[in-house]
């Protein structure tokens, strides 16, 4: 009997493999994209006949492989339906009420997926989304370290109506309501996005690989997931809970000013999280990967943000992976970041938000039918999460009916610049005005632009617009500007260059500034005895081949060998009012390698966190104390992550906080990384940079941080070392310059 039972079971099994199916991507109520070779697939009992018909006359046949996979190919027709699709093997699956019309996908992060309810107006767009010809798909979120070939869990297509649209993506449902409006053809939305996560999550790692930032992201992970133990990660949680609890607390006795505390989450272990590299493309792109779309919508780049100036090439090697794997350039059109955070205070704040900005233009201009949708006047100054969605999806309908459709006569992009040249004391900038000529939003003054002298200072400029396609921008107190910006800040509140069609020109910045060079005017004397081993701007200093190296602007190490007498360092800064500070450090040798003497890097091997003898310090701070110190100072040279802990019992240090005594945590390279030199006799730190490679995030001091103890975030606060601080946005320029003697 229970071999019958058994012959039973694994006859149903048999049976049940022998069924044809099709990817969960096909089903009822779906769209097809119009007058393509459509691929079709889905799995058989290895050598099943499957044949695919169309109630449009189309038909195609295959064999299932030894693996049991199958594919087709179907000629779709022109708009329209409904229709019906049929697959027979030894099963027959009938997919009913198909549409034929304009497909997208819709990707990102949490801006993408923001839904209708939560958006402006939700009550009044929800009730009036009755589109029975747009179809909405969303895939679940999975995230996975292997690539699968179908989605893990089931979905539905629907038509649009009040009861389903409430949840689906806002940007995505504006952007095909827009299509639908103007095209009048069916259109299918594919909604594949998560909150909270990075570019390189949803690329597959073929396309990234030979991306250092990407490998060094990876690495990162890796370690942590070495490292990872479920009973370390509860021991985190505990901790991090029992904080939590206690800042809460404090947040309702103060009486809840500002926003509170973020409760503390597990993310499980590391190489299973949604943002290791490649894991969301495994589970969420490449089991729709070659489903037949006219193209994509992405709205991403918040999780990226400190990352702005490489954005460009993360964004390129997503885009590039997506086409190979769908086998044609389709369209892609990307959401650049809108205003957020505090309103800005001074006419240039650089930082990872208008950096990234700019790098959406930049990936535009190169990567072959692109384009991004500009959206710096509406966002909101507390919420990252701006509820205005329709603007949104209005701009990328736009440059899609016009890029995509071959529409005209009306206004597709706001202005993007193409040229500026300096003459006669002016910045002349000519624009691509996106369809309709240059304006003044409101006719009011133009407001936003900043000219930068030889000097390094960035002054607030007069604009006016000359012609349909030009502004010519000045000031009297910048006779001679080498740089101009525009809107160049997290949220440039105000600004109001637009076209005609009333979109806003994006945020971009033109020229350079000279070298600030000032180590031989400060210090002539030591100019000449000493000489240079390596230089560099830390604003825009950088970590390549996978963070493992530091890029110099100067490197004379090659040059500069033998015994050496001393090692010298010396930082110079200009704030944004202009004025500049130094300091000088010279001190006896602490290695021979002169690798070792500069910034510490995974790949040098530099740690360093000791006494060091026979200082001298010069400094125009009035607070540092100067002089010679044959002992009495110390070093903090790391690249990895580092705690308040006075590791070496630095006399006078905190176990509290950062400053001038700290603890290093080794298993972590890249980290926070910190080059501090420090004067514990008298409590100082004398010069420090933290966060190497992170250009204007970076952290720039000398003397101690005289904000410590200033709340930067919900979390964070300013420390002594001017460790959290990312003061480098508030420096105008820098330089930095190691010497030796010898």
């Amino acid at each position: 009997m229970q071999r019958l039972v058994l012959a039973l079971a694994l006859g149903l099994v048999c049976a049940a493999r022998a069924d044809v199916t099709l990817a969960k991507i096909f089903a009822s109520n779906m769209v097809v994209q119009r007058e393509v070779q459509a691929p079709f697939w889905g799995w058989a009992a290895p050598g099943e006949k499957v044949s695919v018909s169309a109630s449009w006359g189309a038909q195609a046949e295959a064999t299932a492989a030894a693996d049991g996979t199958w594919k087709v190919v179907l000629a779709t027709p022109a708009a329209g339906g409904p229709f019906t699709i049929t697959v027979k093997g030894n099963n027959t699956i009938e997919l009913t009420d198909v549409l034929s019309g304009e497909v997208w996908l819709c990707s990102g992060q949490s801006n993408m997926q923001w839904n209708v309810k939560n958006s402006n107006n939700s009550d009044e767009e929800i009730a009036n989304a009755k589109y029975p010809e747009i179809r909405l798909f969303t895939v679940q979120c999975v995230a996975s370290p292997e690539p699968l070939n179908d989605l893990s869990r089931i979905t539905s297509w629907a038509p649009c109506s009040p009861e389903n649209v409430g949840g689906f993506t806002a940007a995505g449902y504006f952007f095909g309501r827009k299509l639908y409006q103007d095209l009048k053809v069916p259109i299918g939305l594919v909604h594949s996005s998560w909150g909270g996560t990075a570019v390189e999550a949803w690329t597959p790692w073929w396309g990234q690989e030979n991306d250092p930032v990407a490998v060094s992201i990876r690495e990162s992970w890796d370690k942590q997931d070495a490292d990872y133990t479920p009973e370390k990660e509860q021991a985190v949680y505990d901790k991090a809970m029992e904080k939590y609890k206690a800042d809460q607390q404090k947040w309702i006795d103060g009486g809840k000013k500002g926003t509170g505390p973020r409760a503390p989450r597990k993310e499980g272990q590391p190489r299973k999280n949604r943002n290791y590299p490649t894991n969301l493309y495994n589970s969420m792109i490449h089991p729709i990967g070659g489903f037949a779309i006219r193209g994509a919508i992405w709205y991403q780049g918040e999780h990226n943000a400190g990352r702005g100036t490489h954005y460009e090439v993360m964004l390129t090697n997503l885009v590039n992976a997506w086409r190979k794997d769908w086998g044609y350039d389709f369209p892609f059109y990307a959401v650049q970041l809108p205003n957020f955070m505090a309103p800005w205070k001074s006419p240039v704040e650089d930082g990872g938000w208008p950096q990234i900005r700019e790098a959406f233009v930049r990936f535009a201009e190169h990567v072959p039918n692109t384009g991004t949708a500009i959206t710096i006047d509406i966002g909101e100054e507390g919420n990252i999460h701006p509820r205005n969605k329709q603007d949104v999806g209005d701009r990328l309908g736009r440059l899609a009916l016009h890029n995509t459709y071959g529409q005209t006569g009306f206004a597709w992009c706001g202005p993007i610049p193409t040229g500026c040249e300096f003459r006669d004391g002016k910045a002349i900038v000519t624009f691509n005005t996106g369809g309709a000529p240059l304006a003044a939003r409101g006719g009011d003054k133009l407001v936003g632009f900043a000219l930068t002298g030889t000097d390094g200072m960035a002054k607030a400029a007069e604009a006016v617009i000359q012609g349909d396609s030009t502004v010519v921008v000045s000031s009297p107190e910048v006779p001679d500007p080498c740089m101009i910006h525009y809107a160049w800040a997290n949220n440039p509140v105000g600004v109001n260059l637009v076209n005609q069609g009333d979109l806003p020109a994006t945020p971009f910045r033109y020229g350079s500034i000279p070298a600030f060079e000032t180590f031989a005017k400060n210090l002539p004397e030591e100019a000449a005895k000493y000489e240079l081993l390596y230089a560099f701007d830390p604003l825009e200093a950088k970590l390549v081949n996978g963070g493992l190296d530091f890029v110099y602007d100067v490197d004379n190490s090659a040059k500069l060998q033998g015994p050496i007498k001393k090692v010298a360092y010396y930082l110079a800064m200009q704030d944004l009012q202009g004025k500049v500070t130094y300091a000088f450090v010279s001190m006896d040798p602490f290695d021979s390698d002169l690798k070792k003497l500069g910034v510490p890097t995974k790949g040098s091997g530099a740690r360093f966190q000791q006494k060091v003898a026979g200082a001298t310090i010069k400094s125009n701070v009035p607070d540092i104390a100067t002089g010679d110190f044959a002992e009495g100072c110390n070093i903090e040279f790391w690249d990895c992550n580092y705690g308040p802990g006075n590791a070496i019992d630095i006399p006078g240090a905190s176990k509290d906080v950062y400053d001038f005594g700290d603890q290093m945590s080794p298993d972590r390279s890249p980290g926070h990384s910190c080059m501090q030199i420090c004067n514990y006799a008298n409590k100082q730190c004398v010069i420090v940079f933290n966060k190497f490679g992170s250009g204007k995030s970076c952290e720039l001091g000398i003397g101690n941080c005289p904000y410590a103890g200033k709340q930067m975030n919900a979390t964070t606060k300013a420390q002594p070392d001017w460790t959290f601080t990312s003061n480098g946005r508030d420096v105008a320029r820098a330089e930095y310059k190691v010497l030796v003697l010898r």
